[in-house]
């Protein structure tokens, strides 16, 4: 934070007009406060009209993964535009990120920036009155208006530009989960109608909401008294752990093996567990064939008793340095850590990189899963937040971005602790919040 300070003291005394936007000025707030997503979304809006300090600041989150998948191409589409504007670091990060791409990733980036145009300013933007008719509207101005209502309630679905590309299809899909609507990602004359309509709706949800009960924190935990046996004391099941400047640490090899036998899951054989539910996952959406399973040589379990009620929300924050394994964070219900409840497995460089899954007597189930790969292997700690309402509604955000979102009654017991799974790779959890809602 301290280097971000010096760097907005130096844009201010080399002149740096874009600071006295007030988009910007809060985006940078933001920024400082580590809400990656609040500020991805101003330095968006003056990004889109030309402004290159928002633009340099917005390459910055692309290449970084903060607040947004990790994509390079947007990355250096941003950092090029700065770089056409004279904002003095944008080229060199641009050229920086160069080598880290392939060389089709770079002409995608060069033939979005040529294609680039900037958005028209507040004032000329069309009013409710004024917004041209859904059955006078070409395709690409379809896209171009639901891109335009996504970014007006807090959508990132990127520029303006009626091009339906991977931001535009996930605000869609993201948009549509809050309306509990069917989430297809598509653009259609229905979605643009309810995004119009989403304007009422939001004056009525502005009301003040009444007065909510204090949760309450059932487990925190910071490390920072260096010992992981007390306050509050956590118990190693295998494999091994320790505390450092950074949280609870924990390395674990991977090998592969050629083949496996199918076996019988069971409670008494917990890395059997954890295996078949990186096998699942893995095999259910045709990520890797089964042989070709990385194995931990001796997988790290380690558990903290923390009660909690059925409806719960969790606060993580996680650092991972190997591209490879896999990690399981989950809640566990009556006296063995290893038995029912439900796991969020992280799966560098897997397709699905999150998954949740349910797991009753012996049994795995995958109840959601985030498609895309998820890449937290940048040296840095991302956020986790996992909550529970008492409908069994369950919602994933990593790095404020909703990764996850499912309903599922069949645990219905309160749960009575916390367990972390290290099936393989080096992650760091640097704190641990649980409370009950």
């Amino acid at each position: 934070m301290i280097n971000i300070k010096v760097t907005l003291l130096l844009m201010l005394l080399l002149g740096y007009p874009s600071l006295a936007s007030a988009n910007y000025a809060e985006a940078m707030r933001h920024y400082e406060r580590q809400e990656y997503r609040q500020a991805l979304q101003g330095f968006g809006e003056s990004a889109r009209r030309g402004d290159a300090d928002a633009q340099y600041m917005l390459g910055r989150l692309h290449e970084t993964g903060s607040g947004t998948p990790q994509d390079f191409v947007q990355a250096h589409l941003w950092y090029n535009l700065a770089a056409a504007r004279d904002h003095r670091h944008a080229a060199e990060a641009r050229d920086s990120l160069t080598n880290r791409m392939t060389a089709g990733q770079i002409a995608e980036a060069q033939q979005a920036a040529r294609a680039w145009k900037p958005e028209e300013p507040p004032s000329s933007q069309p009013s409710p009155s004024s917004r041209p008719d859904i059955e006078t509207l070409s395709d690409r101005q379809g896209v171009a208006e639901i891109q335009r209502e996504l970014n007006r309630l807090g959508y990132d679905a990127g520029p303006v530009d009626g091009a339906m590309g991977r931001r535009t299809r996930n605000a869609i899909r993201e948009f549509q989960a809050d309306m509990e609507m069917a989430q297809d990602g598509h653009a259609s004359a229905t979605l643009l109608r309810r995004l119009r309509e989403s304007e009422k709706e939001a004056v009525t949800a502005a009301s003040p909401p009444p007065p909510a009960i204090s949760p309450r924190v059932v487990l925190q935990d910071d490390f920072s008294d260096g010992d992981y046996r007390r306050s509050p004391a956590w118990t190693v099941l295998s494999g091994d752990f320790e505390v450092d400047d950074s949280g609870l640490r924990s390395i674990v090899m991977t090998q592969r093996t050629s083949e496996r036998e199918s076996r019988r899951l069971s409670a008494d054989r917990p890395e059997e567990i954890g295996l078949a539910m990186l096998e699942l996952i893995l095999e259910q959406t045709g990520g890797v064939k089964r042989d070709e399973v990385a194995t931990p040589v001796e997988p790290a379990r380690i558990f903290v008793n923390a009660p909690v009620d059925n409806a719960f929300r969790m606060e993580l924050q996680l650092a991972s340095r190997q591209g490879s394994g896999s990690l399981e964070l989950g809640l566990f219900q009556g006296n063995r850590p290893n038995g029912s409840g439900y796991r969020l497995v992280y799966s560098p460089g897997s397709l699905p990189g999150l998954s949740l899954v349910r797991l009753t007597s012996g049994s795995v189930e995958v109840i959601a899963r985030y498609e895309e790969r998820l890449d937290l292997e940048d040296g840095r700690f991302h956020s986790i937040v996992w909550s529970r309402d008492e409908s069994g509604e369950m919602q994933v955000h990593v790095d404020d971005r909703r990764l996850l979102r499912v309903r599922d009654t069949e645990l219905r017991d309160r749960f009575q602790g916390f367990l972390m799974a290290n099936q393989g790779g080096d992650y760091t959890l640097g704190r641990i919040r649980l409370q009950g809602r």
